[in-house]
């Protein structure tokens, strides 16, 4: 795969193009020109942008970091040429999402490339994954050490054995710790643990069902036992109560006779005199003075009429016959003497004598009518009247209150639940009290026991034989799990042996082809090296007997190996990848930076080779020796 051109809206790089040769390319540039961001958005038009990534406390995500400083969409094209085809790669924004939209077309026709999408781009072109494209092909700034991981081992594993890539060590020996973990993690996690304590739960379910059912029988038996204790107590407390009942009901009887008689008594009391009726003693006694005095003043009245009418009598025997008498004579003696005038005046006598007699007769009628009339009657027999009276007043005031009371006692025993008298009941021997505590003591021993009977019947809610299946069901998973467990322990010893073997296959080839790379990089100074399985090495070097970590290495001298082991790697595993390089030359000396672009050049006879560089050595090394070089502003 040859990368021709590269046009970029991302980051810094607001549509910049840069356009690229076969073999051996030096981007020289000084720091801040934007050459890393030349080399992710590479690897993002490849692979994409993992857009669930978000932003950490001193870390980026790439569709922030890289976001374009202009605010517009992040975009980009890249043409390049692969097995003969010329191929245009495009990656826009599709809604919010940074390069959700891909285009893959013929460059010559424009006509899209149905096996390539957003998803296999990158692994279909470079033939490799992008964790074996970044670890191998792909050395940022600064990240020349190589590490291991699940992608990059199963294409060693390709490589050192059928060429299959859908397996690894690291990650097949994960997959089964995990499975065996699942199983027993140790002694308190996994699903053996978990059968094993459910076992013993349902173990001590059966137990406790069987515990429940004795405590249920026992309990059962008690509360009969107590419940006919409680029946006979109940019934002896009721004959107390019974027989409280009837002395009630006896003395309700007596109170309704007390209330008959005293309204008998009350309904047979006379009337009293009307003169006084509805009177108090004291309204009486006034009403009895008033009638006194009427009597007296009458009595006085006839006295003085008695005496007023004789005093007429007298004066009417004497003046009406003198009257009478004398003017008779006058009118007698005036005829004899022929002196009328004085008959005259006899006549007057007499008709005087009838006027005084008519008078004195109408004066003495007046006075007759006031002594023949009718004493008051309302004033004889007064005080004895009063009297009476004043007694009734009494006698029904006790009637009342002897009634009142009467009817007050009946309406309490009455509330009392008294009821009229019925036959009689037998007193038992027993004191009412204690009846009571025995009766509390026993529904006391009740409620305990059928707090016990509860507690067992809600232990009895699961079904003991579904029990005894579980515990059967979970036995045969204990006994399955522990089988697996013990075949995953042997798979794993299994592929840690395999895993040796493989190591010993790959890598002599490996540490083969990285000797000469690092050789030819430090000028024979080191003369060969040994990986191990996570790639950390072990050095040769000329006048010292014993391989030494390369820990003991200087910066540069460390820099020099992983790009060998790099180059190595690269070669073995993504062949067809371009070979990408930021500033990896950074600390190296002059010399050994002249050799490792003549190892490049040698390298770049087969693949193209991206080497971006901060130094004008490396590009005044390539205007030397034929190299395309791209000053980028």
């Amino acid at each position: 795969m040859n990368i021709i051109s590269m046009t970029a809206t991302f980051g810094k790089l607001e549509g910049a193009t840069l356009t690229l040769s076969p073999g051996l390319n030096i981007l020289s540039a000084p720091n801040e020109s934007g050459k890393s961001t030349w080399v992710a958005f590479l690897t993002a038009m490849l692979y994409g942008i993992d857009t669930r990534e978000r932003d950490k406390v001193g870390h980026l995500a790439l569709k922030t970091r890289y976001q374009p400083w202009s605010g517009a969409a992040m975009s980009g094209e890249v043409r390049l040429e692969w097995q003969g085809q010329r191929i245009t790669l495009r990656r826009f924004a599709n809604r919010s999402t940074p390069f959700g939209g891909f285009q893959a077309v013929y460059t010559a026709s424009g006509d899209p490339v149905p096996f390539l999408t957003a998803a296999n781009v990158g692994e279909t072109l470079t033939g490799v994954s992008r964790e074996v494209f970044v670890r191998c092909a792909l050395v940022g700034q600064g990240e020349t050490t190589v590490t291991s991981g699940p992608d990059l081992e199963r294409r060693i594993a390709a490589l050192a054995t059928t060429g299959e890539e859908d397996v690894s060590y690291s990650a097949t020996g994960r997959t089964l710790k995990d499975w065996r973990n699942r199983r027993q993690a140790n002694r308190s996690t996994g699903l053996i643990p978990q059968l094993e304590g459910e076992l013993a739960q349902v173990q001590q379910t059966i137990e406790r069902t069987a515990q429940a059912r004795h405590t249920q029988a026992q309990a059962q038996q008690e509360l009969a036992q107590l419940q006919q204790h409680k029946q006979q107590l109940k019934r002896q407390l009721d004959q107390h109560r019974a027989y409280r009942q009837q002395a009630l009901n006896q003395r309700y009887g007596q109170a309704l006779a007390q209330r008959d008689q005293a309204e008998a008594a009350w309904q047979a009391l006379p009337a009293p005199d009307p003169r006084f009726s509805g009177l108090t003693a004291a309204q009486a006694m006034e009403q009895a003075g008033h009638f006194t005095q009427q009597t007296q003043e009458h009595s006085r009245q006839r006295q003085q009429a008695k005496a007023r009418r004789q005093a007429l009598s007298k004066a009417m025997k004497v003046w009406v016959p003198l009257l009478g008498v004398g003017g008779l004579g006058l009118i007698i003696l005036g005829f004899f003497l022929s002196l009328y005038p004085l008959s005259f005046v006899g006549f007057g006598c007499m008709a005087a004598a009838v006027i005084v007699a008519m008078v004195l007769v109408a004066k003495m009628g007046k006075y007759d009518k006031i002594l023949y009339a009718s004493a008051p009657r309302q004033g004889e027999n007064m005080q004895e009247a009063l009297q009476t009276y004043l007694d009734w007043l009494t006698q029904r005031q006790q009637l009342e209150a002897q009634l009142h009371h009467a009817r007050e006692r009946v309406a309490d025993l009455q509330a009392q639940g008294a009821q009229r008298p019925t036959g009689p009941v037998t007193l038992p021997t027993a004191d009412p009290s204690v009846l009571a505590a025995q009766l509390r003591q026993v529904e006391s021993q009740m409620a305990q026991w059928q707090t016990r009977l509860d507690q067992a019947t809600g232990a009895l809610g699961q079904d003991t034989l579904e029990a005894e299946s579980r515990r059967g069901e979970l036995q045969e998973q204990l006994a399955q799990r522990q089988e697996e467990y013990t075949a995953l322990t042997l798979a794993l010893e299994g592929l840690e042996e395999a895993n040796a073997t493989l190591r010993q296959r790959f890598s002599p080839a490996l540490n083969e082809k990285a000797g000469q790379l690092m050789a030819q990089l430090t000028g024979g100074q080191h003369t060969g090296l040994t990986l191990a399985r996570d790639l950390s090495a072990q050095v040769e070097q000329q006048g010292i007997p014993l391989p030494h970590s390369h820990l003991f290495l200087s910066a540069g001298a460390q820099e020099q190996l992983y790009l060998a082991l790099r180059l190595a790697l690269s070669d073995l595993t993504a062949p067809e990848a371009p070979l990408v390089l930021d500033d990896t030359l950074a600390y190296f000396d002059d010399q050994r930076a002249a050799a490792a672009l003549e190892l490049l050049e040698e390298q770049a006879q087969n693949r193209q080779i991206l080497l971006f560089s901060c130094h004008d050595r490396d590009a005044r090394w390539g205007y030397q020796h034929g190299a395309a070089v791209t000053t980028l502003s």
